[in-house]
């Protein structure tokens, strides 16, 4: 039985964001980061403030958009989109469409909810603490055979997921200013509950992930693939967009002396030969981390828009996949 939240996101959803609420200070970035969000990001200090204004008031004369108007969460999607205003009013639109078509992934994100929590638990997304450099970017390991089929849905995976990139985007310079490189490992059972859903959902979940996110990718590293993998990365790929299929995409087998070529033991768990202890540890911080932002996601259930209110072009209008689209993938078999 659900933990009931409707008291609380009623509450919140009443309360329409605006630029007049006084906001926490952005934080101040270590110098290599400071030198990174120049070189790469096209950040200028002295622009920022004014940069985010005009973001927030763009925002609110939108009309149709609900979101956040918190500096710290708005920089997130500057640094995303290279300081390019234009770029950035598109990611965001972008970024409360689709989670307002995806309500199987961004309602009851409550993760004191017990299946939800059940779902944190197993630990399938798990972000790692350290890097080699400090600008580098940050790692995330997402691991397939953690995730029980007979337990939950890909749909409640991807929730988890996006508690946890709602923080991250939040609390994370680095991941912000530096990217993430995401290590996939598929361990040693069969992955076919991975591929036992919608058409229609797996693009939605793509568009959330890619176009919409703020999070940006720098690479994607497989571990522990299973023989018929190619048919997999096959299917990865068509998802991708031509940016991130340009990105480093790399399938190591099993071989943790291929993987430890791109990530050391130092930053790696003891399951992938490293020396930062057993993932298990990195799951629990996570499930207690995710309790104590309980009220900060529970708020994003109401954010989203009013396509009432809308007197721009739906940025999706043109995905027509997204409404209808029939077929699933049923239990491919893996040996």
């Amino acid at each position: 039985m659900s933990v009931k939240v409707d008291a609380v996101t009623s509450e919140v959803f009443s309360v329409a964001p605006t630029a007049d609420k006084k906001m926490a200070p952005v934080r101040t970035i270590p110098e290599c980061l400071k030198r990174k969000a120049a070189d790469e990001l096209n950040e200028q200090e002295s622009k920022i403030a004014e940069e985010l204004t005009m973001l927030k008031t763009w925002m609110n004369q939108s009309g149709h958009i609900r979101g956040r108007m918190e500096d710290q969460f708005l920089l997130g999607f500057l640094r995303s989109c290279k300081h390019s205003m234009e770029r950035v009013k598109e990611k965001l639109d972008t970024y409360y469409t689709i989670r307002s078509v995806l309500p199987e992934v961004m309602r009851t994100r409550d993760p004191l909810d017990p299946f939800v929590r059940s779902v944190i638990k197993m630990g399938v997304t798990v972000p790692l603490p350290k890097t080699v450099n400090p600008d580098d970017p940050k790692i995330i390991l997402i691991r397939g055979d953690a995730f029980d089929g007979d337990v939950c849905d890909f749909p409640d995976i991807l929730k988890v997921f996006t508690m946890i990139g709602d923080i991250l985007l939040r609390d994370d310079d680095q991941m912000m200013i530096c990217g993430q490189a995401a290590i996939i490992d598929l361990g040693h059972s069969s992955s076919s509950h991975l591929f036992n859903f919608n058409l229609s959902f797996l693009r939605k979940a793509s568009i959330l992930n890619q176009q919409a996110s703020p999070l940006r990718q720098k690479g994607f590293h497989f571990i522990n693939t299973p023989k018929s993998f190619d048919l997999v990365l096959n299917i990865f790929k068509g998802l991708m967009t031509e940016k991130n299929r340009k990105r480093t995409i790399v399938s190591h087998g099993s071989s943790l002396e291929s993987l430890h070529k791109y990530f050391p033991p130092a930053v790696l768990p003891a399951e992938l030969g490293g020396e930062l202890g057993p993932v298990q540890q990195y799951v629990d911080e996570w499930e207690q981390k995710l309790i104590d932002n309980r009220a900060y996601l529970i708020e994003e259930e109401s954010l989203g828009v009013d396509e009432t209110k809308r007197r721009t072009t739906n940025p999706l209008a043109e995905e027509k996949d997204l409404f209808g689209t029939a077929g699933t993938f049923r239990k491919l078999e893996f040996d």
